[in-house]
């Protein structure tokens, strides 16, 4: 049996788990990425020790922090060549064999129809776009990156629901997965998915929370704050915020932040339920993604609990899957 690397390709994070020698590993590295090739050269004029500049297609991209990246929340993300470069940056980090097998997800919403069917053209194309070959670019030339031998797509949140049975089986599991871009609700019942209290709340996610926090700040301190990698640090790490070579006061920061996460999560619960109808029949709800670990403590459902592995859930899920096959 070939390795398996289970890959949730998120619009704020690439997340990575595999097994190396029998050993779970997970990895993840922020999506960021701008198209062209901007090979940085080092302080002293040095070239660069390890390239980052992609090409697929005909296209480059350079994979780096510093850049003023692009915004990977656009409705075609999941095909794109900007997702195919990201996903092999970061296979490339973990180090994939010339021989693998790769499984991604599609959200609840892509991969189904309305009417419960798969959306079998959008999973093959998902599963095509990894097929397409993507170089490394070096002072030496091209080099081609390996391709995964076969690559499997999976529903998002749906596999994680199915492996966590309740007490009582006939009642309902919720899980509530709150990503970089969207949160996502799916709700099972005696291993079917109820696709009637299933749904996506656009653009709610980790990103409004700091374009909520970067308006809290924004407005205490009368200045504007265009970095974006610096507030999303000071929402997500409690990083602290300098301006004009100071540090803006803590007190400031403390009463953004916490009005930020409490406007977004009050948000989301309230988006959930409209769709879920209600949580309250459920035997417990389950909340991953990297939102889930912001704004653990937030909502109001008391039989609500964070995955052990909430950032990498789906991942982790999917590779148990393969594994079990």
């Amino acid at each position: 049996m070939k390795p398996i690397y289970a890959c949730d390709d998120g619009y704020g994070e690439i997340k990575i788990i595999h097994r190396a020698e029998g050993i779970l590993q997970s990895f993840s590295t922020p999506s960021r990425a701008q198209s062209g090739d901007y090979q940085q050269i080092e302080i002293g004029g040095a070239t660069p020790t390890d390239s980052t500049v992609y090409v697929t297609k005909g296209e480059a991209y350079t994979v780096v922090d510093t850049l003023q990246t692009e915004d990977t929340r656009f409705a075609g993300f999941a095909l794109s060549s900007l997702n195919r470069v990201l996903v092999a940056h970061a296979l490339r980090q973990v180090g994939t064999p010339e021989a693998f097998e790769l499984v991604v997800g599609l959200p609840l919403r892509d991969f189904y129809w309305d009417n419960g069917t798969p959306n079998q053209d959008l999973i093959a194309a998902k599963r095509e776009t990894h097929r397409i070959p993507v170089q490394l670019r070096t002072l030496e030339g091209d080099s081609d990156l390996p391709v995964p031998d076969r690559v499997h797509v999976l529903p998002q949140s749906l596999v994680v629901a199915m492996q966590s049975p309740g007490e009582d089986p006939d009642l309902p599991i919720a899980v509530v997965d709150i990503g970089s871009r969207t949160t996502d609700i799916t709700v099972v019942q005696n291993g079917k998915v109820d696709f009637s209290r299933c749904g996506t709340l656009p653009d709610l996610g980790v990103a409004a929370a700091v374009d909520r926090f970067q308006t809290a700040i924004e407005e205490r301190r009368g200045k504007r704050l265009p970095n974006r990698k610096i507030l999303h640090s000071a929402l997500t790490q409690n990083k602290r915020i300098r301006i004009n070579g100071a540090e803006i006061p803590e007190a400031d920061q403390q009463s953004a932040r916490k009005e930020a996460l409490k406007e977004i999560a009050g948000r989301i619960q309230r988006g959930v339920e409209r769709h879920a109808r209600t949580l309250e029949d459920c035997d417990h709800v389950i909340l991953i993604g990297g939102g889930a670990l912001l704004l653990e403590g937030q909502f109001d459902w008391p039989h609500a609990q964070l995955h052990p592995q909430a950032v990498h859930a789906n991942a982790m899920a999917w590779l148990e899957t393969l594994e079990s096959v």
